[in-house]
């Protein structure tokens, strides 16, 4: 737009940015907010899977998936036999830490001696571990403590030393629990992990949890606790900071936490872990001796941190994590293990810096493109938002560094939105003064440009290359006769609109309307290289367009007089004067000039040869020049009434495509006739129209006078009985306007 927006005020500029980033920080600790954040996260850790490390050597996972329900059932019918065989066959190649991501929270139904047995094998190990399961009402904790029973015994003990607000935790006053006997030989951590409500994603994963009054480990704390042969007293949990217990070398494990005890999993590609089947593995216990060599392939087992859990798709345990829809969620416990043994934790920005850093960048790029065209307040906000994205994502890849992206894209974007709606409605408001200024003492057409340019109108015009077209209802002066106003005026609406339409849609602009009339010129304001084939091929459009609407008006029932309406078209090329013109109080943009008066005597000169569009010589040549699709017909060289010079006019048939072969030997009958008459061979001349009248499209009928052959017919036999004297060149001259 060329009218130039009200300057907006440097209030806007700083006031706007801080509103914002008040909501944003409004709405920072919003679970939905920080929901869409973790789905962009997904993405990120996506993008960086092949640039992923191995995970920590230490850890072997060994998977309950298909093979071992083929060799031993159904899940539900498994003895406790079969973990009991496991472990003892272990016992020559001792892990450190054998962990069982499952709960054993009822006794076997189908061998309880199972169950003895495998807690028997469980106290042989040093770190036997298994899971217990907090049950959570809908708000998370239960307000009454549990009965005593239900506190967690045996080998595990809670955590003494937390400090902060106990209520923040998942938790929960009941728990799938182990059995007695397996409680007294194996620790226990709390596998709870919850998922996305959004998308069931498991995101972040809690290290310690309440049960109760009594906060445990979490099922991976557990596994660290025992790895460094610690105890729970040796763990200081500080809640919204860190987690903190020793190592065996002398070093401390520096855990982060949020304030509920969650720790943040910063994923990596889950398929990195060697998952081999459990029973497989059992078997290959049971067949390799202490002192043979462990087969190439499989993870090593002695003096590993071991983890059985399930992985069968037929199994429960499963759920979707960034790069599978269903993964075993033990490989989830692995990963926040996996996380915190190479202390590749994910990092996130901190609010107030990332707001102070938004603020000054959203400063930085609103006060240059205050005075800036709308493109560039467009394009740059979208650039920066890019480049953004882009260092969101190589500062994840390079340092699991997370820096925000929904609110600060989100709030970027809405602001720059907001302050160039501000400009867009500042400029309307403009418009809309100028117009209730302007309004009264010129057209609206000028008001119009006076917007779009900026300039003070002012006569005068200039003088351009156009193409002019006039195109009239034949005989509209019976419509206006016989129909009553309501129905005419319903009538031309629908005509003028549909014609109209066409005539803009090929850049094209209206002149005015006179009645059932259409004034249209073709290169002004706006020059246009292929002025004369675009007003031809409107012209073409227009007369398809009558055939569609008398067929629609047939079909309506209307009268035999609306059915059979056609229109005369005329159009002319060359130089004419465009511009303002009228009064000092009230002028139009329109066009002047005696190529315009020429335009418009082609459209009624159309009526003399029976034709319904009809074109000079320089419209020909310049549309032929540009495109050679379309078939013409000469038809005469002409001298219009006002006028001294002949020039030469056609019909526009069609597109030569759309053509029917008679016509077309129609077309070549006529041309060689043509011939003729210009020979002055008037008897072959008018045999040779005759023949080509018979072929003509348009045959004499009700809303049909005449065509081109029978015209020329006519001249024929009227020039052997007078003929013209010696001088005549081919030229008619036009006797009506």
């Amino acid at each position: 737009m060329a009218l130039k927006s009200n300057k907006r005020g440097s209030l806007l500029v700083i006031v706007a940015p801080l509103l914002t980033a008040g909501l944003m920080a409004a709405l920072w600790s919003l679970d939905f907010v920080r929901e869409l954040e973790n789905v962009t996260l997904d993405h990120r850790f996506r993008a960086r899977a092949a640039s992923d490390p191995p995970p920590h050597p230490r850890i072997a996972l060994l998977g309950i998936g298909d093979a071992s329900l083929r060799a031993e059932g159904r899940w539900e019918e498994w003895s406790r036999e079969i973990h009991a065989v496991f472990t003892e066959r272990l016992t020559h190649r001792p892990p450190k830490v054998l962990a069982f991501d499952f709960f054993f929270s009822e006794e076997s139904r189908v061998a309880p001696e199972g169950d003895v047995r495998f807690a028997d094998a469980l106290a042989a190990h040093l770190a036997p571990i298994t899971g217990m399961n907090i049950a959570l009402n809908d708000a998370g904790i239960d307000s009454a403590p549990p009965p005593q029973e239900y506190y967690l015994g045996g080998k595990t003990l809670p955590l003494p030393r937390v400090r902060g607000d106990l209520d923040a935790l998942l938790g929960g006053n009941t728990a799938n629990l182990p059995i007695p006997r397996i409680a007294e030989s194996a620790f226990t951590g709390v596998v709870n992990c919850p998922a996305s409500r959004i998308d069931n994603m498991r995101r972040e994963i809690p290290l310690v949890a309440r049960l109760g009054d009594r906060v445990y480990p979490s099922f991976v704390l557990q596994i660290l606790i025992q790895l460094e042969e610690t105890t729970p007293d040796a763990v200081d949990v500080v809640l919204g900071e860190a987690i903190t217990l020793p190592k065996k070398d002398g070093g401390r494990w520096i855990i982060p936490i949020d304030r509920r005890g969650f720790m943040a999993i910063n994923y990596r590609d889950t398929d990195r872990f060697v998952m081999s089947d459990y029973i497989l593995v059992s078997e290959l216990l049971d067949a390799v001796g202490a002192g043979d060599a462990w087969p190439a392939g499989l993870p090593p087992l002695t003096d590993q941190i071991v983890i059985v859990g399930q992985a069968a798709e037929g199994l429960q345990d499963l759920g979707p994590t960034p790069y599978h829809s269903l993964d075993p969620l033990f490989r989830v416990q692995a990963t926040a293990l996996d996380n915190i043994l190479r202390s590749d934790y994910l990092r996130r920005v901190p609010m107030a810096p990332l707001l102070g850093g938004w603020l000054l960048l959203a400063w930085l790029t609103l006060l240059p493109l205050r005075r800036a065209p709308v493109v560039l307040e467009i394009a740059i906000p979208a650039l920066v938002t890019a480049a953004y994205v882009g260092l969101a994502f190589s500062l994840f890849r390079s340092h699991s560094l997370s820096l925000p992206l929904v609110l600060p894209v989100a709030g970027f974007l809405l602001l720059h939105t907001g302050v160039i709606v501000d400009r867009l409605l500042a400029e309307l408001r403009e418009k809309r003064y100028i117009k209730g200024v302007f309004r009264s003492y010129v057209s609206p057409d000028v008001v119009h440009q006076i917007l779009e340019s900026g300039e003070t109108p002012k006569l005068g015009g200039e003088r351009v290359e156009i193409t002019v077209l006039f195109s009239d209802i034949q005989g509209f002066s019976t419509f206006s006769e016989q129909l009553a106003p309501e129905s005419l005026v319903e009538l031309m609406v629908e005509y003028l609109s549909e014609m109209t339409d066409i005539v803009i849609d090929q850049g094209g602009t209206l002149d005015k309307y006179i009645g059932d009339a259409i004034d249209v010129m073709f290169g002004a304001p706006l020059p246009l290289a292929d002025h004369a084939a675009r007003a031809v091929y409107s012209a073409i459009m227009m007369q398809r367009k009558q055939v569609e609407l008398r067929e629609k008006w047939q079909a309506l029932g209307k009268s035999e007089l609306v059915r059979g309406m056609r229109t005369r078209i005329g159009l002319n090329s060359g130089p004419a004067v465009v511009g303002n013109m009228g009064s000092q109080r009230r002028f139009n943009y329109t066009m002047m000039g005696d190529n315009v008066n020429l335009g418009a005597r082609c459209e009624s000169g159309a009526k003399a040869y029976g034709v319904y569009t009809m074109i000079t010589g320089d419209t020909y040549e310049a549309t032929r020049a540009v495109r050679d699709d379309i078939t013409y017909r000469f038809l005469d060289r002409i001298v219009v009434k006002g006028r001294t010079l002949p020039v030469e006019v056609y019909e526009v048939i069609e597109q030569t495509s759309r053509i029917a072969h008679a016509t077309l030997e129609c077309i070549d009958l006529y041309a060689a006739a043509t011939e003729l008459y210009l020979q002055r061979d008037w008897d072959g001349a008018g045999r040779a129209f005759t023949r080509s009248a018979a072929l003509e499209p348009l045959q004499p009928g009700p809303d049909i006078a005449t065509n081109p052959s029978l015209v020329m017919a006519d001249r024929c036999r009227a020039f052997q009985l007078d003929p013209p004297g010696d001088d005549w060149n081919g030229v008619h001259i036009m006797s009506e306007k």
